[in-house]
């Protein structure tokens, strides 16, 4: 589980609002996840594999598919610019499936977050 901030959490995965959910959010047609699967690059050569093939597996390009990873995420609050106001004064974003040295959506969220509010906000905040 990642978490950032403080309780109460708005639950950033399928089994939370899934508006927040990287299996769920659209960008050009596709989630999140497939997009970011599909461009993982393995040792063998394999890539554009579906996220049942690929999804728990290291690539060897990670920091070009986490990069990708993040502008999907800053591209699809672009795009829903409503949704911004929900994670700006949310106290605390997590994910119950996050895990340590992975892409996190409620990292992403987060980053996106902090980028948005004012200093008096993250002063108050931390």
């Amino acid at each position: 589980m990642i978490r950032h901030g403080e309780a109460p959490f708005l639950e950033c995965s399928s089994a939370g609002d899934r508006r927040f959910s990287a299996f769920y959010a659209r960008v050009n047609g596709k989630t999140i996840e497939q997009q970011y699967q599909a461009a993982k690059v393995f040792r063998n050569g394999d890539t554009g594999l579906s996220v049942k093939e690929a999804k728990g597996f290291r690539p060897v390009n990670v920091a070009e598919v986490s990069k990708l990873y993040a502008d999907l995420w800053d591209q699809y609050i672009a795009e829903h610019p409503d949704l911004l106001p929900i994670i700006v004064n949310a106290t605390g974003l997590s994910d119950k499936f996050g895990r340590k040295g992975g892409v996190c959506q409620a990292t992403e969220l987060w980053r996106i977050r902090a980028h948005h509010i004012t200093p008096k906000e993250a002063y108050e905040a931390s």
